[in-house]
């Protein structure tokens, strides 16, 4: 008797049981939210998702990029037939250090589309990212010029194909700017709005972000016309890296 008793409540409950799996199967039009904490190549990152239909979800992030450091020792340029004979020419001149800080602020919108809906959570994904144009900014000093201000209207660094400049402290300060709105293309496996409360996301993709351009006292820098580039390892990076790798983790979870 006890087992038939228990055989009908589990009949009874058999419906309710499949219409609440369908409830977290069948995402629907902005049904459900999902929020997201993530660490990657572009910082640590926090985003809000919902799903537009089974196939298609709509993401707005923003990351933090914490200080990044990248440093270089950069070739000195020094025009010796214009050096006054009363200013004397240091002999550890030839090489500065130049840091570049990369932190900042980026927000970004995403589409991920699942093509085979709620069966597999493989997606690709477009969309873009923006935020200030700056990405680094870039700091050296030079003794020699320190001790000899007047030596700086005769003497620049050069850094990738840009002549930066000293002031009279011996500082150089600049930064290096790209694109503001840079475009976005992904791929990975995960929902950000998943089926259960807690789920797990990993994308890997490629940010469009222009050529890097050096800036100084808020002006563009023209490149050399001699055409001198640098070898250092902060120059190679200026020069190479028109696309931002992406490799993202996120822990997701459904809200709503």
């Amino acid at each position: 008797m006890k087992k038939t008793i228990l055989f009908a409540l589990l009949l009874s409950l058999l419906p309710f049981s499949q219409m609440k799996a369908q409830k977290v199967e069948n995402f629907g039009v902005f049904k459900h939210v999902g929020a997201g904490v993530s660490v990657g190549t572009e910082g640590i990152g926090i985003n809000v998702a919902s799903p537009v239909t089974n196939y298609l979800e709509l993401s707005l992030g923003v990351n933090f990029m914490p200080g990044i450091k990248i440093s270089g020792d950069v070739d000195i340029d020094v025009d010796r037939s214009a050096i006054p004979p009363q200013i004397e020419l240091p002999s550890n001149i030839d090489e500065v250090k130049i840091k570049g800080n990369l932190s900042r602020t980026t927000w970004d919108f995403k589409a991920s589309v699942y093509p085979f809906g709620i069966k597999n959570a493989l997606f690709v994904t477009a969309g873009f990212s923006f935020g200030g144009k700056k990405i680094a900014k870039l700091k050296g000093h030079s003794d020699a010029i320190e001790q000899q201000p007047l030596l700086r209207d005769y003497i620049t660094a050069n850094l990738d194909k840009y002549d930066l400049h000293f002031n009279e402290n011996g500082d150089i300060n600049g930064d290096v700017r790209v694109n503001g709105f840079r475009p976005y293309l992904g791929l990975g496996y995960g929902r950000l709005v998943p089926k259960h409360r807690v789920g797990f996301r990993v994308e890997l993709g490629c940010q469009f972000m222009g050529k890097m351009k050096i800036y100084q006292d808020g002006h563009k820098l023209d490149t050399n016309d001699a055409d001198v580039k640098g070898d250092d390892d902060l120059s190679d990076f200026i020069d190479k890296f028109t696309v931002y790798p992406v490799l993202k983790f996120t822990l997701t979870g459904r809200i709503l």
